[in-house]
């Protein structure tokens, strides 16, 4: 039971979402033969206590988890679903702590894709004779599934889309800057409920509310996984607007990301001060043929791999093969990402994954075009995919499909 009156000032994860969220992941540590999980990362604590601290989380092979914080433990009390929910004041206690959640544990589970080198050492010190493994295939599993109760967080970040997407026409005018047009989305997304940080997980993983590009600044690259990066306000962040000016026939960029309870949605128009130039224009209905045929290949059993590939071939048999989603070695392998509770989440829609969707997925597919010393084109859209039937458009922002 929640103590407090915490649930009358935030959205909290309902406890039977956090039950069934375990649950699922205790089956696959079952079948990874792992005794219990350590897990510590916040978008995981999150994920399965409803809440972020600075703790430990133990999630036995079977039983109920615990979990150990450090700080604030009044707060993880009020705000965790979970029943075990204890003070934690030295690591030295970790292996006792342990015991007392999961019993002889052998085998446990830890977020190795995340984890840094100082915690692995620290675990290895304080539970002697413990195998640590992955259990992230175990986890990234049961995240990419989202609930009913996932699904509606992402559509509430969507709608702070619309609003965003509905004010570029009002901003764009001739002299004004890329980095103009953000600032002034950030503000009509923050009014609209956008959380402000968003999780991209991985080292360096830093993002926040998307970029604005204009012109040939949205073409240039990026140390990020992206197809579009931008200069940035300086080699110090070197991604996002800089400056560029909206001149008549400039395309413009507009990638965005809402930001709802922990959850995202994330979406992509292209807008220009008048008509854009010819070539730009046909690269354009290039992307949005693109993801139409995208669209179509969201249901359960598609090959993760298949829609990077059609969209390869659609661009190359129109004369854009060598702009599709970047440029030489800054082209990235793919098409589509999952969204949730990170930016980058499975499913990836991209060359060589021969996995298959499956309902329950949310993705994010971004098709761009870019063009060195011009700029880029580009459309997105956030879909869920359903158990029959097409995928659910998450992001019905202004602009798709284009009149």
């Amino acid at each position: 039971m929640r103590k407090g009156t915490l649930s009358t000032m935030f959205t909290l994860v309902p406890a039977d979402e956090i039950e069934r969220r375990v649950a699922a992941f205790q089956t696959g540590l079952v079948a990874a033969s792992i005794d219990a999980a350590l897990i510590v990362e916040s978008a995981d604590l999150y994920y399965l206590t409803g809440t972020v601290a600075d703790a430990h989380l133990v999630v036995p092979a079977a039983g109920a988890p615990t979990y150990l914080v450090r700080r604030d433990l009044g707060r993880a009390v009020a705000e965790s679903a979970l029943e075990r929910v204890v003070a934690f004041t030295s690591f030295r206690d970790l292996g006792l702590a342990l015991a007392q959640s999961a019993g002889t544990t052998t085998v446990v589970g830890l977020e190795l894709d995340v984890l840094p080198v100082a915690h692995l050492r620290r675990f290895e010190k304080a539970l002697p004779g413990v195998s640590f493994v992955d259990c992230m295939p175990a986890l990234r599993a049961v995240r990419a599934v989202k609930s009913e109760w996932e699904l509606g967080r992402i559509r509430s970040a969507a709608r702070q889309l619309d609003a965003a997407f509905a004010a570029v026409p009002g901003l764009i005018a001739n002299g004004t800057t890329d980095r103009a047009i953000q600032i002034e989305l950030e503000r009509v997304l923050r009014h609209a409920g956008h959380q402000g940080p968003c999780r991209f997980r991985g080292m360096n993983g830093e993002m926040y509310f998307g970029a604005v590009l204009a012109g040939p600044d949205a073409a240039v690259a990026a140390a990020s996984d992206t197809p579009l990066g931008g200069w940035g306000p300086s080699p110090a962040v070197g991604r996002g607007p800089r400056a560029g000016a909206v001149q008549p026939g400039t395309a413009v960029t507009v990638d965005l990301v809402g930001a709802a309870d922990g959850y995202l949605a994330d979406a992509t128009r292209t807008f220009s001060l008048g008509d854009l130039p010819p070539m730009l224009a046909a690269a354009l209905d290039v992307c949005e043929r693109i993801l139409e045929e995208a669209e179509g290949l969201l249901v359960p059993g598609t090959p993760w791999h298949l829609p990077y590939q059609r969209g390869l071939e659609i661009a190359t048999d129109a004369g854009y093969g060598d702009a599709y989603m970047g440029v030489g070695s800054s082209r990235v392998s793919f098409l589509g990402h999952g969204i949730g509770l990170e930016i980058n989440e499975p499913p990836f829609l991209a060359r060589g994954l021969d996995h298959a969707l499956a309902a329950g997925n949310v993705v994010a597919v971004e098709p761009k075009l870019v063009f060195p010393g011009v700029g880029a084109v580009g459309v997105e859209n956030s879909y869920a995919i359903r158990a029959s039937g097409p995928p659910e458009l998450l992001t019905p922002v202004p602009g798709w499909p284009r009149t």
